[in-house]
């Protein structure tokens, strides 16, 4: 019997994504960064649940993703894990935790895994950093990559923005996502791209090519759950959709509660608990008793 007339649904796996790719049907990819959100996402069904290091940024206000510890980037990935059973969930290494030597990269990635609960690994990089990550793939942690704007990797990069405008940047990130795949990755996130480099890419590469901000991508799409619904401490970047804005919603509500305060309204009479006059009695009986 089938999940779809069973009504019994299935863990996403690697193999659910590169079946995906195979039909032409695009993985759905969301990034997500605490319980609350995971639960909903895995609720609603996404394939891939994300913990980038846009979550340490967005919740807990690191201007750069350069000064996220991997303890952060840990505790959030346990949050996610906790409630999101069905979706496949991925946990970012954040900067320099995958880069000295393979031990050191296995080792980070094992924690990810055994104490995250994640189901794999995110790795940034290039044709250079896919040695480690054949490491890790051959140490049997699943692997995916991340090309195009590479937030940790900024200094290298110059900074943010689009990235591959060039011919000769164009065939850069042709030529690393290629060595990511050789090494092992099971799909590439694609980032800040032209859309000419995510189309190659999803014609001449055997694993899902997953766009973020790269344009359309029949592979599929990825985008920040903070920014889909206007929750960060930064702003929305430019190049993604606007879905709905919560801000807005939290700021009526902060706004109605402390006024509701300061004119004494709240809390409210109906929701306020009292003691019955005989225990009042004793209670100030007993505390007029007690030692000043």
């Amino acid at each position: 019997m089938s999940d779809q007339v069973s009504g019994k649904r299935k863990k996403v796996t690697r193999r659910t994504l590169l079946d995906k790719k195979a039909r032409g049907e695009p993985v759905v990819a969301l990034g997500v960064y605490d319980a609350p959100m995971a639960a909903i996402a895995d609720e609603i069904g996404f394939d891939l649940l994300i913990n980038g290091n846009a979550g340490p940024m967005s919740l807990l206000g690191h201007p750069t993703p350069m000064t996220v510890r991997f303890e952060e980037q840990l505790v959030l990935m346990q949050a996610v894990t906790r409630t999101a059973p069905y979706g496949l969930t991925v946990g970012h290494l954040p900067y320099m935790t995958y880069h000295f030597s393979a031990e050191d990269a296995i080792r980070n990635a094992a924690r990810l895994i055994a104490v995250g609960g994640a189901d794999a690994v995110k790795c940034e990089g290039n044709k250079h950093t896919a040695k480690i990550v054949a490491e890790i793939v051959r140490a049997g942690i699943p692997v995916i990559g991340h090309m195009g704007m590479q937030a940790s990797r900024k200094l290298e990069q110059s900074g943010y923005g689009f990235k591959g405008r060039s011919a000769a940047d164009a065939a850069k990130i042709v030529d690393d996502t290629r060595a990511f795949v050789e090494a092992g990755v099971f799909a590439i996130i694609l980032e800040y791209v032209p859309a000419e480099i995510t189309q190659y890419l999803c014609r001449t590469m055997p694993v899902p090519i997953i766009s973020v901000g790269g344009g359309p991508s029949p592979d599929g799409i990825y985008i920040a759950s903070s920014d889909v619904v206007g929750y960060s401490a930064f702003p929305k970047p430019k190049h993604e959709g606007s879905f709905v804005n919560i801000r807005s919603l939290i700021e009526q509500g902060l706004q109605r509660y402390k006024q509701e305060v300061l004119d004494g309204t709240y809390p409210y009479p109906q929701f306020t608990q009292h003691m019955t006059p005989k225990e009042y009695d004793g209670f100030l009986g007993l505390v007029s008793a007690l030692p000043r």
